[in-house]
């Protein structure tokens, strides 16, 4: 078994890796601890959906594995530093996904604005609340990933005034001027923009970044739309600017259990969207995925093939010596 998939690629993606290695499609082995480590002594590349875990107790059962594969960037269920230790190359396709999330949060956007827009009144002549247009607005980035640099060059031409927030680019950086973001501090940031596409990058000194202190500075009923992990925002202080009209909506793409948990105070919040995880699944991102893993992963397992053609054709010549 050259090539374990726990995770299907497209058709024609699969059926290309197929005709130049031994692939098996696997997704029982997902509900099979047991057999699954059994599989893995003869795997030589593995693609598996973000609930396996890639860490070295797997890595112990796959003495052969040369390279490991995941649609998405979940780098909490994977042990980077073991894999690399082992020789294993990581293979993550995230990047065939930024366009689909950023297609995503315009949508978001355009629904949270329609919606009401907050707590607009009636206009003149309308029954309930008015939705508002996306032009003229003014959208805070908040982190500038490849999926926020994809969303300005969809707002920009839509009409609105797109600010934005990152602590790991310098506000002089070229990136801003050429993608149309004027920089800002984060509280500046609050105060003026009518809504907040968060798509910040998960690292744990940014756990609760999302606080009271931060969502005391946002303007009154502002909307929030976000496709970053939910531990970044402090759940409790969340619910409470919802309660206090601080927020008006917020829209999270997120399959954290936390969020949905009987004990979650959001349960009880109002205007409060959650999607599970959806924002990257689309027809388009899961074909480019598909083709960047089996592209990467033939490279992978070819190179193996080379080097390994070349220890034995030393040893035989050494042998013949």
């Amino acid at each position: 078994m050259e090539i374990l998939l726990l995770q299907d690629l497209a058709e024609d993606a699969h059926a290309w890796l197929a005709a130049r290695h031994s692939v098996h499609y696997r997704p029982d082995l997902l509900n099979d601890g047991v057999q699954l480590q059994a599989a893995l002594a003869s795997v030589h590349a593995l693609v598996a959906p973000s609930s396996v875990m890639i860490n070295r107790s797997l890595l112990d059962h796959a003495p052969q594995l040369m390279a490991v594969g995941r649609m998405h960037d979940d780098s909490e269920t994977i042990d980077v530093a073991a894999c690399r230790r082992r020789g294993v190359r990581v293979v993550l396709a995230a990047s065939t996904m930024v366009r689909a999330r950023a297609e995503y949060l315009l949508l978001t956007l355009l629904q949270l604005f329609r919606a009401g827009g907050g707590a607009l009144p009636p206009a003149h002549g309308m029954r309930g609340a008015a939705g508002r247009e996306i032009n003229d607005s003014v959208i805070g980035l908040f982190g500038m990933t490849p999926p926020a640099q994809a969303l300005a060059t969809m707002l920009v031409p839509m009409g609105a005034r797109v600010v934005g927030y990152d602590p790991a680019l310098h506000r002089k950086a070229e990136l801003w001027q050429r993608l149309g973001v004027q920089p800002m501090t984060l509280a500046g940031m609050l105060k003026m923009a009518d809504a907040v596409s968060m798509q910040m990058v998960h690292a744990s000194r940014y756990h609760g970044l999302v606080g009271a202190r931060v969502l005391s500075a946002c303007k009154p009923g502002q909307l929030w739309t976000s496709i970053s992990r939910a531990s970044l925002f402090d759940l409790d202080a969340l619910a409470e600017a919802l309660r206090a009209g601080r927020v008006g909506a917020f829209t999270i793409d997120s399959d954290d259990p936390r969020l949905i948990a009987p004990d979650s105070p959001l349960r009880t919040a109002a205007r409060v969207t959650i999607t599970p995880d959806l924002a990257a699944h689309t027809h388009e991102s899961h074909l480019r995925g598909s083709w960047y893993l089996a592209d990467r992963l033939h490279d992978a397992l070819t190179l193996r093939a080379i080097r390994a053609h070349a220890v034995r054709s030393g040893a035989a010549a050494a042998s013949a010596g």
